[in-house]
């Protein structure tokens, strides 16, 4: 995993505040494999908000955090899919692959 300890902690409180304490974060895509470099930070938040508006704010507010406190990098948030939306390949590949925060 490409990111340090002090990252890890850091978008796990991040996640748990913005997402709700019960949610989970898995880092998955390229920060997952430490023969690569760069790439950006790919989150898929697991028990979040479930409510579309709430998502939205949840998701602005939490990618502003992390902006102020890592600065410039691309950060990617997926959330899981709740009932009555459609599973597509993303939700698959993160829950597969994904490495937990």
């Amino acid at each position: 995993m490409r990111l340090s300890p002090t990252e890890r902690e850091f978008l796990r409180q991040l996640g748990r505040q913005h997402f709700g304490e019960g949610s989970h974060l898995l880092l998955f895509g390229s920060r997952t494999d430490d023969t690569k470099k760069g790439g950006d930070i790919d989150l898929y938040v697991a028990n979040g908000p479930s409510a579309p508006a709430a998502r939205v704010a949840a998701k602005i507010e939490f990618l502003v955090a992390v902006k102020l406190c890592l600065g410039e990098q691309r950060v990617d948030v997926v959330f899981s899919p709740v009932p009555g939306e459609p599973r597509l390949p993303i939700h698959q590949m993160a829950e597969e692959t994904g490495v937990p925060l």
